[in-house]
């Protein structure tokens, strides 16, 4: 699996289980993702579509480059060049948490996270399983009107992703 394939699989992902805990009706919207690596003066902008209705999500990256991830039934498929959905192995450990966070499960969350309310309508989640602490500090929820409004992912590497969401009204 290729470096953007990963990064765009682990940002479906985060935005699905963040998704699930504010609002379980079906979700459909826009995004625009600012990756900021650790050096750079830029961030890296990527734009698309989404939907998330019952468990499934449909994440679609428009640009800079076109690619297609869904996530169902505790599987991870990625749109390859000729169009087939292709099961991408070892992604299944990220969607296991999904059934806590579908079912708001707030016990079994805090024993997944450290949940902290923050100023405004934001909340900071603390991993504390060992997989995600690896690889992130911590990620803010932000809501507005009963759905997500942003997410930012800060990884101990000192690079960012934050993920602006907008809904048809």
């Amino acid at each position: 699996m290729n470096l953007l394939k990963c990064f765009t699989l682990s940002v479906a992902i985060n935005f699905l289980l963040f998704c699930s805990v504010v609002n379980a009706a079906p979700i459909k919207g826009e995004f625009k993702q600012y990756k900021q690596f650790n050096g750079f003066a830029k961030p890296f902008i990527s734009s698309g579509v989404f939907s998330l209705i019952d468990e499934k999500l449909i994440w679609q990256v428009k640009m800079p480059v076109e690619s297609m991830l869904i996530i169902e039934n505790g599987k991870v498929l990625a749109q390859n060049a000729n169009g087939e959905l292709i099961p991408q192995p070892g992604s299944e450990q990220f969607v296991g948490l999904l059934s806590d966070l579908l079912s708001v499960n707030m016990s079994a969350l805090e024993t997944r996270f450290d949940i902290a309310k923050m100023q405004g309508s934001c909340t900071q989640l603390t991993p504390k399983e060992t997989m995600l602490q690896q690889l992130f500090s911590d990620f803010i929820l932000c809501e507005a009107a009963k759905q997500v409004s942003s997410i930012v992912l800060n990884e101990h590497s000192g690079n960012k992703t934050k993920i602006e969401f907008t809904y048809p009204k």
